[in-house]
């Protein structure tokens, strides 16, 4: 019997597959002669991310904000609010780097920032699983 929270579970793990292959890439000299299977792998995370967010943002976390449970009300209403600025800061990231072509022009720049995202994406779904998912499958929905 899968938890409440598998989906999300699985979904994160596939995400952090993506960046894994991506930090691969870039911690080579001549990662910028991979620039099209860094696009492609940004392509693929976007799609997952997207996806995932929008579930999280727009039907979990606003769910969870109406939940019996104060505890897991307040959890819900801090994680959103603390970390809701993902959405549009790897948009803009987006825009930035990879659609612009930056990547290629900048590549230190694109390194750094490409950096500063993952931590945050990591750091989000560290503690969503160990505390917003371990408390919504001990609670339920």
């Amino acid at each position: 019997q899968p938890t409440a929270t598998h989906r999300f579970r699985t979904q994160h793990s596939e995400i952090a597959d993506i960046v894994s292959k991506i930090e691969t890439i870039l911690t080579k000299p001549t990662w910028s002669a991979q620039a099209q299977d860094i696009r492609q792998a940004f392509s693929e995370l976007s799609a997952k991310l997207r996806i995932h967010l929008a579930l999280e943002d727009d039907v979990l976390y606003p769910r969870l904000a109406r939940h019996a449970d104060s505890k897991v009300r307040d959890l819900a209403v801090s994680y959103q609010t603390e970390m809701g600025g993902i959405r549009q800061a790897y948009e803009d990231f987006l825009s930035q780097w990879v659609h612009s072509g930056k990547l290629l022009t900048d590549p230190a720049g694109f390194q750094a920032a490409t950096k500063g995202l993952f931590a945050a994406l990591k750091d989000r779904i560290h503690r969503e699983n160990t505390a917003v998912y371990t408390l919504v499958d001990s609670v339920g929905w």
